[in-house]
């Protein structure tokens, strides 16, 4: 199956605040920044991860394909290897062979990469951090793009943050510990009394506070990869799953990080053309991801059909291959 370069740039459009840290000092924590030349000058500004944005497509698709294979349960080292990347042991030696047959018969492992055994598959993921539209980014957020409020760079991002504060309690000490905590006599009849010695401490709570970005913020993403339709595909169903939740960042339970996103192909020339689109909770897919999401979806059926239909253990040695 050929191989193409698709070039995909999204616009995420934060509908929560968005805390992704960068730096904590006691009960504050910051966000993450990078240095740029803005204006000759070097100056701090924003920075949403690559790494951050590609680990959550990667546990999403790794859960897709698990899923799709029959909600199967695989051992530690193969898990790790789909979430996060695995790692590598033995004789360092190339076996190529089993490369090929990894990137063949899982896309997913192709396009994010991993430690296989005794070698590293690279993935084919090339990304950019996501920037926020501000004053500080302009020459590096491309012109043009409709979706794109550009009035934002009149602004510098210094002036889109905020601080939310948090009070975590103790709720041993309000009406949750009167009903759910056993009395002193009663944990001794457990034979845990260091659990009764800490009803009489007395009541501890936190207050911490929290540098997000706020509400109505753009980023802009770019990524590149040369890859065929299955293996687009794969990151495709990926994001899907993202999707399914979009959330950035790491606080989404305390309300955090909820986004839209828009993802578009742009050509050689310039030309844009719709890829993907997350909004309000709700998700679509242009032709050309659905295309390649169908090709994919058909090769996750045959393997399952293939290895999983009374032969499960195949699938395993091949997650593990050079064991």
């Amino acid at each position: 199956m050929d191989n193409k370069t698709y070039h995909i740039e999204t616009v995420y459009g934060l509908k929560q605040p968005l805390s992704h840290i960068g730096e904590s000092e006691s009960t504050e924590t910051f966000l993450n920044t990078v240095r740029v030349l803005s204006h000759g000058k070097p100056v701090e500004v924003f920075a949403y991860s690559g790494n951050a944005i590609r680990g959550a497509w990667r546990d999403c698709g790794a859960e897709y394909m698990l899923d799709r294979l029959g909600n199967i349960r695989v051992p530690k080292k193969a898990f790790h290897l789909l979430f996060t990347g695995g790692s590598i042991s033995g004789e360092q030696k190339a076996d190529i062979d089993a490369a090929k047959a990894m990137r063949t018969a899982l896309p997913f492992v192709s396009i994010f990469g991993g430690g296989v055994g005794n070698q590293i598959l690279s993935g084919k993921i090339a990304q950019t951090f996501a920037y926020p539209v501000c004053a500080e980014t302009v020459g590096i957020i491309p012109a043009g793009i409709p979706e794109i409020d550009y009035s934002a760079q009149q602004i510098s991002w210094r002036k889109m943050t905020d601080e939310v504060s948090f009070t975590r309690k103790d709720d041993s000490k309000d009406y949750l510990g009167d009903k759910y905590i056993a009395k002193e006599g009663q944990m001794r009849l457990t034979g845990d009394t260091d659990k009764a010695k800490k009803s009489n401490e007395p009541a501890t709570q936190m207050r911490y506070t929290v540098e997000c970005l706020i509400p109505g913020v753009q980023l802009w993403h770019s990524l590149s990869i040369t890859c065929n339709k299955v293996e687009l595909g794969a990151l495709v169903a990926s994001i899907t799953r993202w999707a399914e939740k979009p959330y950035l960042g790491g606080m989404s339970g305390k309300g955090f990080g909820l986004v839209d996103a828009k993802f578009e192909l742009v050509d050689s020339d310039g030309k844009r053309s719709p890829f993907m689109l997350v909004k309000d909770g709700t998700q679509a897919l242009a032709e050309p991801a659905k295309e390649a999401k169908d090709q994919y979806d058909a090769q996750m059926q045959d393997l399952y059909n293939q290895y999983l239909d009374g032969n499960k253990e195949s699938l395993v040695r091949l997650l593990e291959a050079g064991d």
